[in-house]
């Protein structure tokens, strides 16, 4: 008997803890300086990789190019 109520008592405890964290209305993240920040730092890396590929983009057109002509 003892043991159906600590048992009892855990798994309702339990569930409440899962339930108030499932349905909390707080956001941990969002802090929107920081979403920003991350924003401008991934459009400078794509603006880099978009200027590391342009070049290479051009020489392959360019070699695929002379070895149709061959």
């Amino acid at each position: 008997m003892k043991n159906k109520k600590i048992f009892f008592i855990i798994f309702t405890s339990l569930l409440f803890i899962i339930l108030i964290f499932t349905f909390a209305n707080c956001s941990f993240g969002a802090d929107q300086k920081l979403v920003n920040t991350i924003k401008k730092a991934f459009e400078q890396i794509e603006d880099w990789l978009i200027k590391l590929a342009t070049p290479a983009a051009a020489v392959a057109v360019r070699r695929r190019s002379f070895y149709e002509k061959i």
